[in-house]
């Protein structure tokens, strides 16, 4: 099988590693999602709280899951030793984000202090990490160009979230400008910079379109790096330039979609549109209310929605990948890997947790998608171990006899 230009899986991690953050990821949204019913039955649900259910326990650890095989493969940025570095960065985040979760559900500053340190940590060694590799190759990809600015973003978002945290037992002053930093940074300046990077070089691979015009997606980050700053600024409107690049960037990808040259059906294509079509309100609403909870959770539903779908495309890839190349002797097909009626599931589950987060407003009972949301998570958690374990079974490194 031939790979696609600009790819280079020669040097490719190994499967641990990525299989490492995503069951990770998996699992701790699904922990979340009990711990969310838990906090709603109690009425102990804060914002704070339900936001780092799904930027950190979900999206942090499943995008630098992605990134460690992403550097070599897409830009040449080789990780020595990737299991060993990948594990540091695992066993600094995974007690950090569960120490900030405890301090905002228990309302403990010394538990959130905590949890703000070891996360800011884990975020600086990986981001420095992989910021070191990537500045020592020039960025011939818009791919690689995002990235190196989505990681020194995650890197400046991660240190004014921990300014944010000491703010709180006020021994520093200035909250709001530092929380203001680290809502912009985190969600525009890392998740959507980092999604939006990888479309460039995913939504032509996968789908078969038409390629982002490159002077554009070449400059996109410096675009999107002048829109955070001008929304950084107090007045109405500020958030209107960040706002029309990210509907923009919205738009012109469910285009490539829509005018996609293969029309096989996939259903990782539905969780796309499904994602930017949340992408388009979430930035209406920006526009209008600033990051207001009505924000916030369509912002969640675009990229948790995007990550699930991605996932559940890349295990299987990545089980064919490395069995093939491990000489196994039975290698699955990639449709063999996960079952496609459990992601018929998950795309189905999608759409309700959707449409009962629009509803919401009507309907008044936050436990439906709560519930749901409890549900997505622990059949995106079976398909992904159920999957990484299928190559832990067949593949000859574990099993010599295979």
């Amino acid at each position: 099988m031939s790979f696609p230009k600009g790819l280079s899986l020669s040097q490719a991690p190994p499967f641990i590693v990525v299989s490492g953050f995503f069951i990770t990821a998996c699992l701790l949204w699904f922990l979340g999602s009990l711990l969310e019913v838990y906090a709603l039955l109690t009425n102990r649900l804060s914002i704070p709280f339900l936001t780092h259910i799904t930027t950190v326990g979900f999206a942090l650890f499943t995008m630098f899951g992605a990134l460690f095989q992403m550097l070599p493969v897409v830009a040449g940025a080789v990780i020595q030793k990737p299991k060993q570095k990948a594990f540091i960065s695992w066993l600094l985040l995974l007690p950090g984000y569960l120490l900030l979760l405890f301090g905002f559900y228990l309302s403990s500053f010394s538990a959130l202090l905590a949890g703000a340190s070891l996360l800011f940590t884990g975020i600086a060694y990986t981001s420095l990490l992989m910021l070191n590799r990537l500045m020592r190759i020039k960025s011939y990809t818009p791919t690689s160009q995002g990235i190196k600015f989505a990681l020194l973003f995650v890197l400046i978002g991660g240190f004014s979230g921990f300014l944010t945290a000491l703010s709180y037992g006020g021994y520093i002053d200035n909250t709001e400008i530092f929380l203001k930093v680290h809502r912009l940074f985190m969600l525009f300046g890392w998740i959507f910079l980092l999604i939006t990077s990888v479309s460039f070089q995913v939504v032509e691979m996968f789908f078969v379109t038409k390629a982002y015009p490159r002077l554009y997606a070449m400059n996109f980050p410096y675009l999107l790096t002048l829109a955070l700053i001008f929304s950084l600024f107090e007045f109405k409107l500020s958030n209107l330039p960040l706002s029309m690049l990210v509907f923009f960037q919205a738009l012109i990808t469910l285009h490539r979609l829509f005018t996609r040259k293969r029309k096989i059906a996939d259903k990782s294509l539905y969780f796309w549109y499904l994602s930017h079509i949340h992408l388009l309100i979430a930035v209406i609403f920006l526009v209008f209310d600033g990051f207001n909870y009505r924000f916030l959770f369509v912002f969640f539903l675009f990229f948790s929605t995007l990550i699930t779908g991605m996932m559940l495309r890349i295990i299987p890839f990545l089980v064919w990948f490395h069995l093939s190349n491990e000489g196994s002797l039975k290698v699955p097909l990639m449709s063999e890997v996960i079952d496609q009626k459990l992601i018929n599931l998950c795309l189905l589950l999608s759409f309700a947790i959707s449409l009962s987060v629009y509803l919401l407003p009507i309907i008044g009972l936050a436990l439906i998608p709560a519930f749901m949301h409890s549900a997505l998570s622990f059949l995106l958690s079976y398909s992904v171990i159920k999957g990484s374990f299928l190559y832990f079974r067949l593949s000859p490194l574990y099993n010599p006899s295979k």
